[in-house]
């Protein structure tokens, strides 16, 4: 349980993000939904269901956001949810298509947030916090279509072996989970013929759910995992094996 905790989890108004920020409440968390996107529907959720949650905005990729969103919390569990995703799934081209302000973009959602977020909520994590990545099973598969993102999502795994190394010291664990194709909203865009190829190449012939990513994110946020740090799990149903 996670019982007199504060964690934060940003890309948390919809998806695979309010999955995580009501698994997380339901444990026992105060949970302080960070998005650019309006996140009173999680925080309403949250409390219909008997839990504590606040909205904060907050775009992840500038600096003075996070130094506010983070200045008057005393943080116990980060979660980088937040992400680029729903506009390349439906809009794959080759590498040499993709134009700068694009790459850009990615990078900057997906790489540059969690490293703002974890910046700003270390000074409150040191002493028993922990931070949870959420990178991709697409860098382990060199998927085509999204260069971008999946070096981005690569950039989330190396980020989180590095940071592990370097805040252990301060008694802070950094983890990563590694979802597959995950029936959220953004990927629910991709169609479900999208959907159907990627569970006939799956282990298990199910379909992946939001929640399913937040459990694996709810044991990396508790004591059960205290022995683990630098780590990332993949939770894709046998999608790729690492």
């Amino acid at each position: 349980m996670l019982t007199d905790e504060t964690a934060v989890v940003t890309g948390a108004a919809t998806g695979i993000g309010q999955a995580i920020a009501e698994r997380l409440a339901n444990e026992g968390a105060h949970v302080v939904v960070v998005d650019v996107a309006d996140g009173s529907e999680t925080v309403e959720r949250i409390e219909a269901a008997g839990g504590s949650a606040e909205y904060r905005e907050g775009d992840v990729t500038d600096e003075a956001a996070m130094r506010d969103v983070f200045q008057d919390i005393d943080t116990d569990i980060l979660v980088n949810n937040a992400a680029y995703y729903a506009p390349l799934v439906t809009d794959k081209k080759r590498f040499d298509e993709i134009d700068e302000e694009e790459w850009d973009t990615v990078m900057a959602v997906n790489a540059k947030g969690p490293f703002l977020a974890a910046k700003h909520a270390l000074p409150d994590l040191a002493g028993g916090g922990r931070i949870v990545n959420i990178s991709s099973s697409v860098v382990t598969m060199g998927v085509p279509g999204f260069l971008h993102y999946v070096a981005s999502k690569g950039a989330v795994l190396s980020m989180t072996r590095a940071m592990a190394a370097e805040v252990g010291d301060v008694d802070v664990r950094v983890n990563a989970v590694m979802p597959g194709y995950t029936w959220s909203e953004a990927s629910q865009q991709a169609g479900e013929a999208y959907l159907e190829d990627y569970v006939e190449k799956q282990a298990l012939d199910r379909v992946v759910e939001p929640e399913d990513i937040a459990g694996v994110v709810a044991f990396l946020a508790g004591p059960d995992s205290g022995a683990m740090t630098g780590q990332a799990i993949n939770a894709d149903p046998g999608l790729s094996y690492y």
